[in-house]
């Protein structure tokens, strides 16, 4: 899905309290095992683009290795397409750690691997970051400590309409933290 948002960059800059790196293109990938996101953003000296908004599905009803196939068809698909149109400075995606299941975490793992090594050739850095740390170099704060799930979801996204003038709905939670993540590549450090 093509998503061309441009905003002012020092709004943004204001909004997260944080400088982001001018003329710069970062992606950001929210990977999951049903649906990873994807957040291309292009930054010049006085704008901040959305470029693309985008997610790799895959379908509950197919199994795990039928499900690695696809994903890696989408991937490499997604890669040829973008490396005809842009040059990649960032390649920021999201580092799994152990949750309550074994099975999700081998399959974040490989998925996450999978998107590092087809973009190894295609973005200039790349690596991997914890949610928790990409969020804070994007200045977020949830409204207490006790907050997870889905309010936590409901206030990230709240985060990045407001600070990227979007309209996400509650469905769009891969889509908020990919940006999340590609902001994070901007942030000037």
């Amino acid at each position: 899905m093509k998503y061309l948002k441009k905003i002012n960059k020092e709004f943004v800059e204001d909004f997260l309290e944080v400088e982001l790196k001018p003329n710069i293109i970062s992606i950001g990938w929210d990977v999951s095992m049903r649906s990873t996101g994807i957040a291309v953003i292009r930054t010049t000296d006085s704008y901040l683009t959305v470029e693309i908004l985008d997610k790799i599905q895959i379908p509950k009803s197919v199994n795990d290795k039928d499900a690695l196939d696809l994903f890696i068809d989408q991937v490499d698909s997604f890669a040829k397409k973008i490396s005809q149109t842009y040059k990649i400075d960032y390649n920021v995606i999201e580092d799994c750690f152990f949750g309550n299941n074994v099975k999700t975490l081998k399959a974040l793992a490989r998925h996450s691997a999978l998107v590092y090594d087809r973009f190894r050739g295609l973005s200039r850095i790349q690596y991997f970051i914890l949610p928790t740390t990409a969020r804070s170099k994007v200045k977020f704060k949830k409204s207490s400590k006790e907050i997870k799930g889905q309010a936590l979801k409901k206030e990230i996204i709240d985060y990045i309409n407001n600070a990227l003038s979007l309209t996400l709905t509650a469905k769009d939670t891969d889509l908020s933290d990919a940006l999340v993540l590609a902001l994070a590549g901007l942030t000037e450090e």
